[in-house]
């Protein structure tokens, strides 16, 4: 079992759950059989209760979410889609926040670790300007490809 989770959280992806499985056009009982989970463990996850981490794997499957979405979820984020499921490869869209976001805790990351002599206020500072450049260098690309 999962650690616990307030009722909020679990409300919060109860609905993102029902709300996925109106927009693939499937019933409770669909998305149950996909998964392989019982109908009643399914009425769990759009009741807002919590189940093992394996059924959350089960039904992101299913979802098509990548793994680890309904603890996302939990914790406050959104799920993550996964598109073009071709030869037991998916993508998901990853957002230029996203990005960026990574961009810059990687830099922070690899200073933390290296950096002794960097004050906080150094390595701030540092990881802007390569969030910076990095988002210039996007703009620059897009501009190149006309966009894409």
């Amino acid at each position: 079992m999962p650690p616990p989770a307030d009722d909020t959280a679990l409300r919060r992806l109860a609905d993102h759950i029902r709300q996925r499985r109106v927009e693939l056009g499937m019933n409770k009982i669909d998305v149950a059989k996909a998964a392989d989970i019982t109908i009643n463990t399914y009425m769990k996850l759009e009741d807002g209760r919590p189940v093992r981490d394996l059924t959350y794997g089960k039904v992101e499957t299913v979802l098509n979410w990548a793994a680890g979405s309904c603890q996302e979820v939990i914790r406050g984020g959104e799920p993550t889609p996964v598109q073009g499921l071709e030869e037991g490869v998916a993508t998901s869209p990853v957002t230029d926040a996203d990005l960026e976001g990574d961009v810059g805790q990687a830099v922070t990351n690899a200073l933390i670790g290296v950096a002794d002599d960097m004050s906080a206020a150094d390595i701030r500072a540092l990881k802007q300007r390569v969030v910076d450049e990095w988002r210039e260098l996007r703009r620059s690309r897009r501009g190149a490809s006309g966009g894409n």
